[in-house]
């Protein structure tokens, strides 16, 4: 069956791959791109800088757990993402309760709770940010648009709400399980200092991302015009939701697909022209869009991973002596 899943997967990046490349001569790629290298480079840098604002968040969630040195709070999250880029199906969200069981002395279903605390925070966050980017971006949506957006956002938040204050069990779920989840939300967002440090830290790691898009979406000629703020606010939560398509490791050909067509959107709204050339070149742009986005998970994410498995085999050793 995972076998099976991985095809799929492949396959939805495969087809994504193939619409973008479909109508563009290969030899044409990454022919003539103009850049400016020092915003590249400095967007680079941010995106390992934003590390220690989510480090920060982590902490802040986990305050009423065993504290630990700073250092330790950057392992479950360049971990969760080394493993959601490198490998398939997101695994690093369900490898991130063993970490924090591991560290903080949680239960593994009190770390999910927790890390879907944090996961929530953050899709509210882009959300509402994404739907205020409607009213100002290049596209002129009409109000009825806007409004059924955050309709439909508000009907989603109360559903939810409904669903954790629901006393009964739930889809025959373990009573054990969900004691363990609910204290998790006990220990973390259900205190409002927390939760309030937890919004404002998102806040910025969201304001963080979007300064780092508009640094990258700016650095190259071809795309410099349509980077207006509320339209790279568009394309960070388009780029947001390419991590929800069952795709290939790093959501490659999913990711590329769809900052391609969002770009060549912003085109047609601005009445600029649109050809073969200038695709050709976002095409090239949204690979290097994504190698940047990943290099800090292969980098430091990649070490973390690597010292993490010496410490398993030591230990792993030492119980066989």
């Amino acid at each position: 069956m995972t076998i099976f899943k991985k095809i799929i997967c492949i396959s939805i990046s495969a087809f994504f791959i193939f619409l973008c490349l479909k109508d563009i001569p290969l030899k044409n790629l990454f022919d003539k791109i103009n850049y400016n290298l020092n915003l590249l480079l400095i967007a680079i840098f941010l995106l390992y800088l934003v590390n220690i604002l989510k480090a920060l968040r982590l902490k802040v969630l986990l305050n009423n757990y065993q504290k630990k040195k700073f250092q330790i709070y950057f392992k479950p999250v360049l971990l969760r993402q080394f493993l959601n880029t490198a490998f398939f199906f997101n695994i690093g969200e369900i490898f991130t309760p063993v970490v924090l069981k591991k560290y903080f002395k949680c239960s593994y279903f009190e770390g999910v709770s927790i890390i879907f605390a944090e996961r929530l925070i953050d899709l509210t966050i882009i959300t509402i940010i994404f739907g205020i980017s409607f009213l100002f971006n290049d596209f002129n949506l009409g109000n009825k648009i806007i409004y059924s957006y955050f309709l439909v956002f508000l009907f989603l938040i109360l559903i939810f709400l409904l669903l954790i204050n629901y006393k009964k069990k739930i889809f025959l779920i373990p009573s054990k399980i969900l004691d363990n989840f609910v204290l998790g939300y006990k220990h973390s967002v259900k205190n409002i200092n927390i939760l309030y440090i937890s919004v404002m830290l998102t806040f910025l790691i969201w304001f963080t991302f979007i300064l780092i898009d508009m640094l990258i979406f700016r650095a190259f000629n071809i795309t410099n015009e349509i980077s207006t703020i509320p339209n790279i606010i568009f394309l960070t939560g388009v780029m947001v939701l390419s991590q929800f398509i069952p795709a290939a490791p790093a959501s490659i050909g999913v990711f590329n697909y769809l900052v391609i067509q969002s770009i060549e959107a912003f085109y047609v709204a601005k009445g600029i022209n649109y050809d073969l050339e200038i695709q050709t070149e976002l095409t090239s742009i949204s690979m290097i869009v994504l190698l940047i986005y990943i290099i800090p998970d292969i980098t430091w994410g990649s070490y973390v991973a690597y010292k993490e498995s010496l410490q398993s085999l030591e230990k792993i050793k030492l119980k066989k002596l």
